[in-house]
């Protein structure tokens, strides 16, 4: 029942604008004070111009009329049921469903329906309202529960519509989303959780998850994240077990407790290649299933020893050099053979350099031009075609006629000339060829800035091989600050991709000086070290191997679950790659789905997303760095027909107490739901309504301005007024 609480009518400048009237009223009156077609016309038309000039005037104050109105209306009380597939399940012979829609059609309801208002919803992974076909509509098909969610879209819609209590009617099997206890206590309103279901959980042990690195090398620690979920056997002594081809390689013994744990294994692979793992934890008595006791992970596995091969023309500062900084590497294995002065070496030298290891590097280093030649030469050459790596190191033999005659000039990344010796002997400094400053031989650091000023700090060096620039589609790194070739600055480092193989030339010597010179200045020698080491990285690197490996933790997910995506990044020369952006784009019914994952150092990178319907998923991983694209990679997992909803198959009252606690209200098993409910204070709501009347700005003033003047000129006209 409404009753007028208050009337207000505010005026625009109404002072002033109502003293105007007194003086269009005279106006008026003063046109037709003196009749000359009758007093009773006159009168009239004095009528109709008063009114227009009061309605103008009027309009002029913008006059705006506020109505209050109180009145009481009943409280109101949301009832949400829970939809999810965990409400399926059944406990001593009878479905949660069944029991939440037998509570829904009781009469405690129609009791409550006297004292306040009721709105009827269902919940799962979202909140709606409850069909028109209420209880009986509800499928219990939803593929996960989300609380918080349903709590907080519970206050939205409620706004402002007086909430005085909710009621929830759940399992508690909250598997997706943030914690309910803070909705709850951010909701406003009490919550009294009625709980359905078995709050006991069955017993059974099983394997959550398990995740491997996806790529390591031979040799180093391979780390194995195994996720572990039991019930009903805290306490109890297992052993998980990771094999490999039927062979045990690891195990460990598990103390099991009740809930989650994680156990993690580090394996170090002996061989390269696919490498596939079998994680078992043993039964234990009376499970309830062990078709969860199994997981399987796999992981690439890359040769690390890497063999290098050396050919020297003659001993030298800079082989020493280039031997000491390869010697450092553990994980290169370096062979060196030196041209002697006499004997039968030539012929020895040959036949090794015609069997080269396409698993290696082969670095010719100064070495004399009849070595290369011939069947030799051509072998080399097909080397490098077939996917050889080769250095090509010049100096007093080097890059000459004999080269050019050579079958391997055909893949070095410069064109050498036919001069017998292309030796020069003057100080320079080193220039970075502007195509060459972002290449990863260069890289020194991971600031572009900081590395190019290391680089022009360098010491000049005091001897080059002359040639004839660039070869087919090769690539300058350091050039010459001014000899030239075919019009551009002469390369001295240079590489080049050849078939399936690569090669680079370095047409520069006594580098052996750099780090000396830089060891006077207070420096050191990190450049030239970086930059050789750099280039065995770059030559070997496979380019079959992918930059970013990305991985699931389970081939199968339940629907509604959450799929964990481990990614491994790696830059130009396959070493760990940190602070990129790495992206994971996953297209299921709803449309494209992102997120992206967090950086965990080491070029490891974690994040999840929730999985979808039952179904087959393809996902796309993309990393950036600086604005620079790293690769992509791509996967697909399973999401089967078992449902998040089943992982945990008890009602957790511990969560149920714990929302209605932190809310105000409280937990009631089923059958005190009628004493819960007579209990809530549920008094008539004052409400006050107000409505607000607006006069300038609408038409029909306007119209009825209009509607008098032309009437009052109307008539002025038809009786010679004007």
């Amino acid at each position: 029942m409404f009753h007028l609480s208050d009337l207000d009518l505010s005026l625009r400048d109404g002072l002033w604008l109502g003293l105007l009237a007194p003086v269009c009223l005279y106006l008026a009156w003063q046109v037709y004070r003196t009749p000359k077609q009758g007093f009773r016309l006159a009168r009239w038309l004095l009528v109709i111009r008063s009114t227009a000039f009061l309605l103008l005037l009027a309009l002029m104050m913008e006059p705006v009329l506020a109505l209050t109105m109180q009145r009481e209306r009943k409280p109101l009380v949301a009832v949400l049921v829970d939809d999810s597939e965990s409400m399926r399940i059944e406990d001593n012979g009878r479905k949660r469903g069944d029991l939440a829609i037998d509570l829904l059609k009781s009469d405690v309801f129609d009791a409550l329906e006297s004292r306040a208002r009721l709105a009827r919803y269902r919940f799962s992974e979202w909140l709606g309202p409850l069909p028109p076909g209420g209880a009986d509509s509800l499928r219990f098909d939803g593929r996960a529960t989300d609380l918080a969610a349903a709590l907080d879209l519970l206050g939205e819609e409620t706004a402002g519509e007086g909430l005085a209590a909710a009621v929830l009617i759940s399992d508690g099997a909250h598997n997706l989303g943030a914690r309910p206890e803070r909705a709850a206590l951010g909701l406003g309103a009490p919550v009294f959780a009625v709980g359905v279901g078995n709050p006991e959980a069955p017993k059974d042990a099983a394997i959550l998850s398990a995740v491997c690195d996806p790529m390591v090398y031979v040799g180093r620690p391979l780390s194995i994240s195994v996720g572990l979920k039991s019930s009903g056997y805290a306490g109890a002594s297992s052993l998980l077990v990771v094999e490999e081809e039927g062979r045990r390689v690891a195990e460990a013994p598990v103390t099991l407790t009740d809930g989650e744990q994680e156990v993690r294994f580090s394996l170090a692979p002996d061989r390269a290649g696919r490498r596939v793992y079998r994680i078992h934890l043993m039964a234990q008595p009376a499970e309830r299933s062990v078709a969860n006791n199994t997981a399987v992970v796999s992981s690439e596995v890359i040769e690390n020893r890497m063999r290098v091969r050396i050919a020297a023309g003659s001993p030298s500062a800079d082989l020493a050099y280039l031997r000491r900084v390869l010697d450092a590497n553990e994980n290169l294995q370096v062979e060196l053979s030196v041209a002697g002065k006499t004997g039968d070496w030539p012929i020895r030298m040959r036949a090794g350099l015609a069997d080269p290891d396409t698993s290696g590097l082969l670095i010719l280093f100064d070495l004399p031009g009849e070595i290369i030649s011939g069947r030799t030469g051509r072998r080399l050459a097909e080397y490098v075609e077939s996917g050889g790596a080769m250095l090509v190191v010049g100096g007093r033999t080097g890059f000459n006629g004999a080269y050019a005659r050579s079958p391997i000039a055909r893949v070095l990344p410069v064109t050498c000339t036919q001069d017998a010796n292309t030796y020069r002997e003057a100080p320079f400094r080193l220039e970075l060829a502007r195509s060459g400053t972002v290449h990863p031989i260069l890289r020194v650091s991971d600031d572009p800035l900081a590395d190019r000023q290391a680089w022009s700090d360098l010491p000049p060096l005091l001897a080059f091989n002359v040639n004839g620039g660039l070869q087919g589609a090769a690539q300058s790194l350091i050039c010459h600050p001014v000899e030239r070739a075919g019009g551009e600055k002469m390369p001295l480092v240079a590489v080049r991709r050849v078939g399936n193989g690569k090669v680079m030339a370095v047409a520069a010597r006594t580098f052996w000086r750099l780090g000396l010179m830089m060891w006077g200045v207070g420096g050191n020698d990190e450049v030239s070290r970086a930059f050789w080491a750099n280039s065995v990285q770059w030559l070997v690197k496979r380019e079959d191997v992918d930059r970013i490996r990305v991985e699931v933790d389970k081939p199968v997910y339940r629907s509604g679950a959450a799929v964990t995506f481990h990614a491994r990044v790696f830059n130009e020369l396959l070493q760990p790659k940190e602070g990129a952006r790495v992206a994971v784009s996953v297209v299921d019914e709803g449309g494209v789905r992102q997120t992206i994952l967090d950086d965990e150092g080491q070029g490891r990178y974690r994040g999840q997303l929730k999985a979808g319907a039952q179904g087959e998923y393809a996902f796309e991983v993309r990393a950036l760095s600086g604005g620079v694209d790293l690769g992509r990679a791509t996967g697909r997992f399973t999401v089967g027909r078992y449902s998040l909803e089943f992982e945990d198959m008890r009602m957790n009252r511990d969560l149920l107490e714990s929302v209605g606690a932190q809310s105000g209200g409280a937990y009631a098993p089923p059958e005190r739901l009628r004493e819960v409910l007579n209990g809530l204070d549920l008094a008539p709501q004052a409400v006050a309504e107000s409505h607000r009347a607006r006069l300038w700005g609408k038409p029909w003033p306007l119209f009825v301005l209009i509607a008098l003047l032309g009437v009052e000129w109307t008539a002025r006209r038809m009786r010679g007024m004007i």
